[in-house]
């Protein structure tokens, strides 16, 4: 399904997932134990079931009193704040079927400046297996949000290419699951 970030987000209030997964000073050397599972399932092309994964719906009360699921700032730890989370689509990169944003959470939580972006996860697959994602892999949409769209991605190339993605028709307001802010992450 191809839709504009717009459509359900307001352009000043971009979605934590976002941010987490397309901004941050991570090397490769800081990979994490819950990155593995990323490139499990690039490798597979299957996602977790729920169940693998440790997914589970949190109760409001139990967000603000388990230690797992708030951190030093007070903030809930639910998907929407996941770098592996899709919030328009409700989807997950590592766990399969419908999650819920804002109260579910898994084994494999991953907030910002925890191990590697997803997009140089994807980076580092395609130059060890040298297959880029299918475009449907990428969760491609027709116009991202200021900011974070394909212009912006350290994986663009201005020729209407993705280095991630197949495809040639990337045009620069477009976006996709995996952008990678410019000066971010690891170097390429």
């Amino acid at each position: 399904m191809v839709k504009s970030l717009e459509d359900s987000t307001n352009r000043n209030d971009i979605e934590e997932s976002v941010i987490a997964k397309s901004t941050g000073q991570q090397e490769e050397e800081n990979v994490a134990i819950k990155d593995a599972a990323l490139y499990r399932i690039l490798n597979s092309k299957k996602k977790m079931t729920k169940h693998e994964a440790g997914y589970r719906e949190q109760e409001k009360h139990e967000m603000k009193t388990t230690n797992y699921n708030y951190d030093k700032d007070h903030h809930n730890y639910a998907c929407i704040k996941c770098k592996f989370n899709l919030p328009d689509e409700k989807n997950c990169h590592v766990v399969e079927g419908e999650i819920n944003n804002d109260y579910g959470i898994s084994n494999f939580f991953s907030p910002k400046d925890h191990g590697m972006l997803p997009g140089d996860i994807v980076w580092d697959f395609i130059k060890k297996s040298g297959k880029k994602l299918e475009y449907e892999e990428g969760h491609v949409i027709d116009k991202g949000a200021e900011g974070f769209q394909c212009k912006d991605c350290k994986y663009y190339m201005y020729c209407n290419r993705c280095l991630l993605i197949k495809g040639n028709a990337f045009m620069p307001e477009m976006s996709c699951a995996f952008v990678v802010k410019i000066d971010n992450g690891t170097d390429i």
